[in-house]
């Protein structure tokens, strides 16, 4: 039996997967602890073993993002989110690890502060990719100042010796869940040692209640949401979602602030949170924001996507979908209703788009996910004895 300690941001697309390959894990008889926010613990098995990390940062508020565009977002979030919760997280983490004294650690590639524990007590760890705009290389001057902003963290904790450029990332193993196909070759990525695992399944995660017999299999089915905090979101993409859909004979549900629940036509159901793994088989559409956990799980299912990226990685995620066939393009600050409307009519009508997606189906199916993930630290691990063993 080997010891995992997983860490992930306190962002419920990031613990997703790890919840998945740590089930696998579990389910061959390993020892599985967690190091996270306080805010995300509930989200974990009861019986987890947690290391507190405090209370989660405050991501920037809907109202200051919607003033930032493009790359900018993404020095934004990287800046006032990512850097202050490793300074925060770098104490108690490393506390973590010497206590529980892992045999690998599972490092969220936007978890930094585990990046660094791993590098400075020695420890073997992978990284978990869970969006892939952050292995690209966007801009050379964004790449510039992350290099920066990351010697600027290290030369916190870590001795000269053990600082690098790119800190982020392992240089054992780094386990990315899309498809190389998917991310395409339109921007070069950062050195690592790839391995694209696909999407996880949705195993490990707490049960969300839905309304299955509300479903009615005759009618075509669409999925609206803006990700883990769609809940949060200004009203009006949904209004206006509602209302191209107003007439139309389809089933939607819209996970959505529950203020809109009141003008919801029958045939619109909107909810809080959706079991969206187990749901998607049913559905033949989705509109999203280009979240990666959302676009890949619905590719894994062959459906089209319109995608509507708001801000950081989102604009990379959608257009991977895009040049991949598999979706169409919305604009989320300036869609009108007769837009929305042109939109679910053609993704739902549109052979090619539907081809493509399920295309692309067939190669997530051909990969285990969380499964094989599981296996390359499970062989990680089991190596790195050997080689012990052997020098003994």
């Amino acid at each position: 039996m080997a010891r995992y300690l997983f860490t992930v941001p306190p962002l419920t697309g990031h613990l997703n997967p790890a919840l998945s390959v740590a089930s696998v894990l579990c389910s061959e008889g390993h020892e599985v602890a967690w190091a996270v926010h306080d805010d995300i613990r509930p989200k974990l098995p009861d019986s987890a073993r947690c290391f507190s990390l405090g209370l989660a940062p405050v991501l920037t508020s809907t109202e200051q993002a919607a003033q930032v565009k493009g790359l900018e977002s993404v020095r934004l979030f990287f800046e006032d989110y990512s850097l202050p919760m490793a300074r925060d997280a770098l104490p108690m983490l490393d506390m973590a690890c010497r206590i529980f004294e892992p045999d690998l650690m599972v490092v969220d590639h936007q978890m930094l502060a585990g990046a660094l524990v791993a590098r400075k007590h020695g420890c073997p760890w992978v990284s978990l990719v869970t969006t892939t705009a952050s292995i690209l290389r966007m801009s050379p001057m964004l790449d510039a100042w992350v290099e920066e902003q990351l010697l600027h963290l290290q030369r916190i904790y870590l001795p000269s010796r053990l600082q690098v450029a790119r800190p982020d990332l392992s240089p054992q193993q780094v386990i990315v869940f899309s498809l190389e196909t998917l991310v395409g070759d339109q921007h070069p990525r950062l050195e690592a040692p790839y391995v694209f695992v696909g999407v996880p399944r949705g195993v490990g995660r707490q049960p969300i209640a839905f309304p299955w017999h509300w479903l009615r299999p005759e009618l075509p089915k669409l999925l609206v949401s803006l990700g883990t905090v769609s809940r949060d979101r200004d009203t009006r993409f949904f209004e206006v979602i509602m209302e191209a859909v107003r007439d139309m004979p389809i089933q939607v549900i819209m996970v959505a602030p529950a203020v809109m629940a009141a003008q919801a036509p029958d045939h619109v159901l909107v909810c809080d949170y959706i079991p969206q793994p187990e749901l998607l088989p049913h559905m033949d559409a989705v509109i999203c924001h280009a979240g990666h956990n959302t676009v890949c799980e619905s590719l894994a299912q062959g459906l089209p996507l319109i995608v509507a990226p708001i801000r950081d990685d989102q604009p990379v995620i959608a257009r991977q979908v895009i040049d991949a066939g598999a979706g169409i393009f919305m604009r989320y600050g300036k869609v009108s209703v007769s837009m929305a409307r042109q939109a679910i009519e053609k993704i739902l009508s549109d052979t090619a788009l539907k081809t493509s997606a399920q295309r692309l189906a067939s190669l997530f199916n051909a990969v285990p996910g969380e499964v094989q993930a599981a296996k390359l630290m499970m062989e990680s691990v089991s190596s790195r004895t050997a080689l012990r063993s052997g020098a003994l």
